[in-house]
Order: C-alpha cells, then structure tokens, then sequence
C-alpha cells in the first residue's frame, strides 16, 4: 500500500460534513443578498446592483472556494505526514520486534547448545527445559528429566540436609544465588561438583513463574585446586620439618662453634706459649752461641802448635754449624718479632741497584761458584723500604739461588718500574720448582720436596720472612717457576714520593706504628 492512498477516517468524516454545509451556506448567503437587495437596493441606481452582483459572484465566491479547496489540502497532507510517520513508526516497530525475535532465536541457540547445563523450573521445582549442555554434563536426554523434580540430581547427603529448601528460600529471599559451589549426580552415579547460578523468572506482571539455573562443571578445577592444597600442606610439614632439623642442625652447629672457639681460644694460648716459648729458647740460645762462635774464631785464629791439621777441620766445621745454628735461632727471632707484631722498620728513599751491586759485591767477595749477571737498568727513581730489611731479603733470595742451582750456571739480577713500585727479580737456572709447590713455597717452615733436601740445608723459614718483610713495607713476592729450566723470584717496593699512607698502610699494623 503507498501513502497515495492513505485517508484517515477523520479527514472523511470532515468532507462529508462540508459535502452539505457548503453548498447550503452558499445558497443562504444568495439568500440573504437577494433579500437586501429586493428591500434595500431597490431605489438606487441599475448599475450599483450589477456592480454588486458582480463584487459577489466574481470575487467573493472564489475567494470562499479557495480557501475552502486549500483548507482541504491542508488537512490531507496533514492526514499524508501523520500517516507517513505512523507507517514509519510500524516499520521501526516491525524491525524493532525482529531484532527481538532474532536475539530471542540466537539466546535460544547460546542457551540449547552451550557447553554449560542450562535448564529452567517452574515454582514447584518441575524441571521445564534441559539443553544439551545439560544432557553432556549429567547423560540425562530432555525427555528423561523434563517434567522430573530436579531432586533427581541432589546427592543424598545434601538432599537430607535440606538443599532444596536452603535454594528455594535464598532464591526467593535475593531473586537470585550466584557462584554457589555443590554437587550433583550424573546418571552413571558419577558426581559433578558444578558452579551454581539461579535466578527468578518473571511473567508479565510481575509474577514469579519458575527460575532458570546455569551449572558449570568445575570438579577438574576443584580437584587440581585440592591436589595442590594437599601438595602445599605436605610442603609445609616437609618444611616444619626441615625447619625444626635445620634449628637442630643450627643449635648443633653453634654448639660447635662455640667448642671450636674455646678450642682455637686454647690455641690462640698455646701458640702464644709456644712463641714465647721458642722466642726465650732463641734469646738464651743467642748467648752461648755467640760466645762459642767467639771462641771457635779466637781458636782458629791462633798458630798454636797442638793444632794439627785434623783438629783445625774439626774446629772449621764446628763453627759452620754453629753458625749454621746461629742463623736458625735468628730466623725464629724474626718470626716471633713479625707474628708478636714487633717488627720494628726504618723506611727511608735509597738506590735499590746500589743496594743490590753492594749484596752481589759481597756474594762475588766469597767467591761462590756462579757468576752473577748485575742489574742492567740506570736511573732508577729511589724506592721508599727499609734498607737493612731488604738487604736481608736479597741476601736470602740470591742464597737460595746459590743453593738449588748447579755450580757454574749464572744468576741473574733485574730492576724495572712502573711509576708506582720498582720490581726486582732473581733468576735462576736450577731445577725449578713443581707447580702445586708453587703456592706454599712462602708458607712459614715448608720445603719443596726435592731429591736433594738431605743435600741442601734449610729450615724452611727464608722465604716465609721475606714475605713479612716485603708485605710490611707496601710490596708484593711471588715467584714464577718451569719445572727444569730454572726460577724466577720477584718482588715490589713502593716508589719513593709517594704518601706513606697510600703505600706502607702495613707497616703500622706490623710496627704499631713505631718506625
């Protein structure tokens, strides 16, 4: 239908009253001029009637029939512009109800194939519709349940406890129950613990005809989340446990902290007795030793004649080994000076290759059997150290070197700097020392263990002193070694100019800050 043709009932009824009203005012209206003019214009002339007449018939009468024809108009596209929106307010209603219809139809499809039980009740618990979500999760077909009570899915247990009654109450009490967590029981007795959402449905009035109900099966879930509670719960009783044997442990430890500190608390006093100790066996050693190397000098010196050639050897190697003995009980004085923390040092700027061209002139003086290659560098900066003290070192370095290398082979003296510290190296051609030696080989009373020890005397104090030394004084020693080919043992002292806080921090620790 178009809207050509649309004519409203009121308009109709409107042209029908003007059907008879117009024609009937026109004929009054003729009338009424007819008679006053038959009463009134009977005396004037012919021609003001006919100009009458003619205002009348030719003027008023259409301006009567054209407002008459417009009004009509008027009221028909009036009557065409409310049809108008009233068709286009059906069409709106017309899509409005299919986009209804068409929710309607998808909400029926979400609700019949959804992976989750859906199912309505009416007032009395009668199960009205089951979805396949519902028939997957308990095996029941709709036509088994619908009409059934949904008793049919409540375990026992909870049916004794008055489940049915508890949701009916709650249901009605909020209008709805959400996230309520049970159980229910499938058709092959299997139970399904299900996540429970109920809600009241209404009708049109307002009244309450039934809920619908949303279960969602959540027993994986469920058992994964008691799976891990019990596997917290055993870690938390493996960690009480755990606990209470490490405080066990702990208490056991600290007990033996405490008895591996009074015992290290009765080492401390032991090597405390043993220094001093050792350190009055050297002092009231000393003595007689001196006097009897006095008395074996003043014995060789003489030409008395009851000294034959046997009794001068004799008195010769009597005083080698009292001196001999004489340098050990000095070397245990040293270290029980370094280890009290009595090393007394005199640090002062001297030329370290003048010191070392006086030791070496020394060593040339005893006409030892290895000639000595002297040190090749000039105009070395003054190093700050104490001279004495690194006399004593060069002195037992070069000594070793003497010792384990084989007659005729040359030692070799080399000084070099690098703007904070002057190096000074010793190098032999012995036969070296072995590699897992090499870190003990300045450990206080250790000799490498070699073919010829019983051959070469040492008491394993040397080296040990000459670390003490150098370290006290701001310096490093190390040795470098290739088993066969020979040693090299170097060590470092500061440059002088340097604050003697940046390089001699050692030396108050050793000295008590006594120089």
């Amino acid at each position: 239908m178009t809207r050509s043709v649309f004519v409203s009932r009121d308009l109709y009824t409107r042209l029908r009253a003007l059907r008879y009203l117009l024609p009937l005012a026109v004929f009054g209206a003729v009338v009424a001029y007819e008679v006053v003019g038959f009463f009134f214009f009977r005396s004037l002339p012919e021609l003001v009637p006919t100009l009458l007449d003619l205002l009348l018939y030719s003027t008023i009468g259409p301006i009567v029939i054209w407002f008459t024809i417009n009004w009509i108009a008027q009221r028909i596209e009036e009557t065409d512009r409310a049809l108008a929106a009233k068709e286009q307010a059906e069409q709106e209603q017309r899509r409005a109800l299919e986009a209804a219809r068409e929710q309607e139809r998808l909400l029926a499809a979400v609700c019949s194939n959804s992976a989750d039980a859906i199912l309505t009740l009416d007032n009395n618990g009668i199960i009205k519709t089951w979805n396949r979500g519902a028939e997957m999760m308990f095996g029941y077909t709709a036509d088994e349940v619908v009409g059934k009570h949904f008793r049919l899915l409540l375990p026992p247990e909870l049916e004794a406890q008055g489940e049915v009654e508890w949701l009916a109450r709650e249901v009605l009490k909020q209008g709805y129950i959400r996230n309520y967590q049970t159980e229910r029981v499938a058709k092959d007795g299997r139970r399904v613990i299900v996540d429970l959402t109920r809600t009241l449905l209404y009708n049109e009035k307002g009244e309450v005809i039934g809920s619908s109900a949303s279960l969602r099966d959540i027993t994986e879930r469920v058992r994964a989340e008691q799976a891990i509670q019990q596997l917290n719960l055993e870690l938390e009783t493996k960690v009480a446990e755990r606990t209470a044997q490490l405080a066990t442990a702990t208490e056991e430890l600290r007990r033996r902290n405490r008895e591996l500190e009074k015992a290290n608390q009765e080492l401390k006093k032991l090597d405390e007795l043993k220094s001093e100790f050792v350190s009055m066996v050297s002092h009231e050693l000393r003595a007689p030793l001196t006097n009897i190397n006095g008395s074996i000098e003043l014995l060789l010196s003489g030409d008395s004649p009851c000294y034959d050639r046997s009794h001068r050897e004799l008195l010769q190697i009597i005083s080698e080994q009292s001196a001999r003995l004489t340098r050990l009980v000095q070397g245990i004085l040293n270290v029980s000076r370094i280890e009290a923390g009595q090393l007394v040092l005199q640090p002062q700027a001297f030329d370290i290759v003048a010191l070392i061209e006086k030791v070496l002139g020394v060593w040339e003086s005893r006409g030892v059997a290895h000639p000595f290659e002297h040190p090749r560098a000039q105009n070395v900066p003054s190093v700050w150290a104490d001279r004495d003290r690194t006399e004593e070192v060069l002195f037992n370095l070069i000594d070793n070197a003497i010792k384990y290398s084989p007659e005729g082979t040359p030692i070799r003296l080399e000084v070099e700097t690098d703007g904070k510290f002057a190096k000074v190296s010793v190098s032999d051609r012995g036969i070296g020392i072995p590699a897992d030696e090499v870190e003990k080989i300045f450990d206080k009373f250790h000799r490498v263990d070699r073919s010829d020890r019983a051959e070469t005397y040492g008491h394993g104090l040397g080296l040990y002193i000459c670390r003490r030394l150098i370290e006290a004084q701001g310096g490093q020693i190390n040795v470098e070694s290739v088993l066969g080919e020979g040693s090299t043992f170097w060590f470092t002292l500061p440059l002088a100019g340097r604050s003697e806080d940046e390089v001699m921090p050692s030396v108050r620790r050793q000295t008590g800050g006594r120089r």
